[in-house]
């Protein structure tokens, strides 16, 4: 069962978003942790950020290659996934009361999880599965 090409065209273009914008935070987070988090050019938070830049690489490479092979019941799963660890990242920016890092998670994770459901074929207006498709 192939989804629609609205469907796929909104969800590559959530997965290119994720990645560019994950991907910067991964770096920044490597390359210039007190950038993000004051005091973060300890040793420990470096060391983490580096941890973290390494599943965040998996976790994106993975969402990118999924899109190249247009996997898209697959790169829905991993939308999904995504999308969760975005609500993560919105309840932790909450619990700080950091505005910018709750809604921009938020926004994230709205659209990794609508990108993920449209791409199991489900009909927004109907919700029932489409019909076979190119």
């Amino acid at each position: 069962m192939a989804t629609s090409l609205n469907a796929r065209r909104f969800g590559a273009l959530v997965a290119v978003l994720n990645v560019i914008a994950s991907g910067y935070f991964a770096v920044t987070s490597l390359v210039d942790p007190g950038a993000l988090v004051p005091g973060g050019d300890q040793a420990a938070p470096r060391t983490y950020a580096a941890y973290m830049v390494v599943r965040s690489v998996v976790l994106l490479g993975g969402m990118a290659w999924l899109l190249a092979l247009r996997a898209w019941r697959a790169l829905a799963l991993l939308l999904a996934f995504n999308g969760a660890v975005q609500l993560g990242d919105t309840a932790i920016g909450a619990a700080h009361h950091q505005v910018p890092q709750t809604i921009g998670p938020l926004v994230f994770a709205v659209a990794l999880l609508m990108a993920a459901w449209l791409l199991t074929g489900r009909n927004p207006a109907r919700g029932r599965v489409q019909p076979a498709s190119q």
